[in-house]
């Protein structure tokens, strides 16, 4: 017990101060929250090894990914304390997004690109992007989990 003066209230209180260590089991969140979260987010991928000529196929596994991650979102706010403040898992779940839907983005432009001919552009578009989500996903974590 102490008696502190406090600025904002121009007055001294007597107060009593404890402190509770608590530690968290981060492996419930690797097993239930960032491991499906980065398989989702790898489904998306599938699209650069499809052939844009079937667009079917690409549109479809990239709408899948982009409604399961959203399905996932809306588990895990039901699962989670509501906090005033953006949290590591929300900036994962944020850059994630942003990169499942690129990938929809990048299978629709392969599919225009292959409808006006250009078939070999669009090739290279998936090559060149099966390197690059996987990069960007990378540096999203790292720059995530470093800040």
């Amino acid at each position: 017990v102490a008696n502190t003066f406090i600025e904002e209230f121009n007055n001294s209180f007597s107060m009593f101060a404890v402190e509770i260590d608590l530690s968290r089991n981060s492996s419930y969140y690797v097993g239930k929250v960032l491991v499906p979260m980065t398989l989702i987010v790898m489904m998306s991928w599938v699209v650069f090894w499809i052939d844009p000529a079937k667009f079917g196929p690409q549109i479809g596994l990239s709408v899948t990914a982009m409604l399961t991650l959203i399905a996932f979102q809306f588990t895990l706010t039901t699962s989670l304390p509501k906090v005033g403040y953006f949290t590591v898992l929300d900036q994962l779940l944020l850059g994630s997004t942003i990169l499942v839907f690129l990938s929809l983005i990048e299978a629709t432009y392969a599919v225009r690109l292959v409808s006006r001919g250009e078939m070999e552009r669009a090739l290279r578009l998936d090559a060149t992007c099966r390197w690059l989500f996987p990069l960007a996903f990378v540096l999203l974590w790292l720059i995530v989990l470093l800040s």
